[in-house]
């Protein structure tokens, strides 16, 4: 069982297992390491709170609005437009060697300069018709951004005439998702925004890596931002929020107590501290927890969990997690060694975890 696990595992036991201990006084060496990663924290946008980090620390996210996914990288204007030229023009080129039509429509995000919106077969060699994907490419601030849902339209579905009488037949459903949902794409796209990292906005909506979604707080919002220390990228910073995601605290009492403890053993996990957090008007539990990574060597999992029970659109579930000695996106396959002593990784975490605060007017 993996330290991971574990942590969730235990989060949700934490009314009966709540333990303290204060750590080993820092070394002369260890108060060096954490004053080096401590001693410059820059300013970071995640959903709709700020959180403090270390400089230059690497970073990767999501955003999922509605069901929509967002993506970004950083290009020329020039490139963007080169780029979606190419893919339009092969679009048009694309044969589905089932026969079914490929590119249904196209053109530009209306009043959006820089923009392009696709809506094809959602694989281009899908054996059906039954399904579409939209996509709506933006560039902004010197980011492309790209969005995307997948919809459903049987009414209008060749493959559903073609297998009727049949065995494979589809049931007769007036299903049609795709205006809507293009309707929702192309709204988002026109007001979505590109963002350096460094930018804080001061008006209502969702940050995320390299973007802005202006928006009043609503239900659908799920978004995330990992920060890996540069120098030492097993070291990392995972914030997420949720506003649909709920927990249910009843479900994880007593019962569950042989399984945490099985799982300790299973990863020869030790439980560090665990308690309630006041962060800047957040309720907040957190628990730190030693044992084998996933890179099955000796680490961390340090999580802090609030509105895990009141989840919604002005309190969206918020997680922080920080791993040292763990696998993310910027680390390689032969991690030998956490880059953390226990002592030095307890001192970042409460350095960085203590600055999580709502970010003002973000609501």
């Amino acid at each position: 069982m993996t330290l991971r696990r574990l942590a969730l595992i235990a989060l949700l036991m934490l009314p009966i297992v709540a333990c303290s201990r204060h750590p080993s006084p820092l070394t002369e060496q260890e108060k060096n390491t954490v004053s080096e990663i401590t001693a410059n924290l820059k300013t970071r946008c995640v959903g709709r709170y700020l959180i403090d980090v270390p400089d230059g620390a690497l970073s990767q996210g999501y955003l999922i609005i509605q069901g929509v996914t967002f993506e970004t990288k950083r290009v020329s204007v020039d490139e963007f437009s080169r780029e979606m030229n190419a893919h339009e023009a092969s679009l048009k080129a694309r044969k589905n060697m089932h026969g079914y039509r490929v590119l249904y429509d196209y053109g530009q995000v209306p009043n959006t300069p820089h923009s392009r919106y696709f809506v094809t077969l959602s694989d281009l060699d899908d054996t059906a018709d039954l399904t579409r994907a939209i996509e709506a490419y933006k560039w902004d601030a010197g980011y492309q951004i790209k969005l995307r849902i997948e919809a459903s339209d049987w009414i209008h579905s060749t493959y559903k005439l073609k297998v009727q009488n049949t065995p494979y037949a589809v049931p007769d459903l007036a299903i049609n998702d795709v205006p809507q949902k293009t309707r929702l794409v192309l709204n988002l796209a026109a007001s979505v925004r590109g963002r350096p990292d460094d930018e804080i906005p001061g008006e209502p909506g969702v940050c995320f890596k390299d973007g802005f979604l202006p928006r009043k707080a609503a239900t659908g919002e799920n978004v995330g931002t990992l920060f890996a220390l540069k120098d030492r990228p097993d070291v990392s910073f995972d914030l997420t929020s949720d506003t649909d995601l709920r927990g249910l605290q009843k479900d994880a009492l007593p019962n569950r107590l042989p399984q945490v403890q099985d799982v300790m053993k299973d990863s020869n996990g030790r439980i560090i501290r665990t308690g309630p957090v006041s962060l800047h008007g957040l309720a907040a539990n957190e628990l730190l927890v030693s044992g084998t990574t996933t890179a099955r060597i000796p680490g961390h999992m340090f999580s802090l969990e609030a509105n895990t029970t009141v989840s919604g659109a002005m309190t969206p579930y918020l997680v922080l997690d920080m791993d040292n000695g763990d696998f993310n996106g910027f680390t390689g396959y032969d991690l030998k060694k956490a880059s953390l002593t226990e002592s030095e990784a307890i001192a970042v975490w409460d350095t960085v975890s203590r600055t999580l605060r709502p970010r003002p007017n973000a609501f």
